[in-house]
């Protein structure tokens, strides 16, 4: 296999995947308080627990102040952190809330915010 052929198997393989994550995955954009982000992908059926393990994992965090999203007043609603509730419960819990970041036709992405204890100037929520 050639060089274009590898490309073009791993370019069809990586656009299935893509395309076929909102079947079994949540997308999560991680907002600092800084305002950096980026995405971290869950499986629906994962507990609020694993949301913290894999954010702390993925930000090299030994600990987490605290994940949040905003209320319809912008103020901070607390994410529990608990091994007994899925993330499709939560997200279904909290849908009046916690909305798709991007419009149609783009992939739905929530946004949960992190508190990493890191004080930024001029940053906050």
């Amino acid at each position: 296999m050639d060089l274009i052929d590898q490309t073009n198997k791993y370019n069809g393989l990586l656009s299935t995947h893509l395309n076929q994550l909102s079947n079994t995955m949540f997308t999560f954009e991680i907002t600092k308080c800084c305002n950096y982000s980026t995405f971290v992908f869950l499986y629906k059926e994962d507990r609020l627990c694993d949301l913290f393990l894999q954010v702390a994992k993925h930000f090299g965090c030994k600990t987490l102040v605290s994940l949040y999203i905003l209320g319809l007043e912008g103020e901070k609603v607390l994410i529990p952190f608990n091994s007994h509730t899925t993330l499709r419960e939560y997200i279904f819990e909290q849908q009046n809330i916690l909305k798709p970041i991007y419009d149609v036709p783009l992939p739905v992405v929530y946004r949960i915010y992190l508190d990493d204890g890191h004080k930024h100037d001029g940053h906050s929520h």
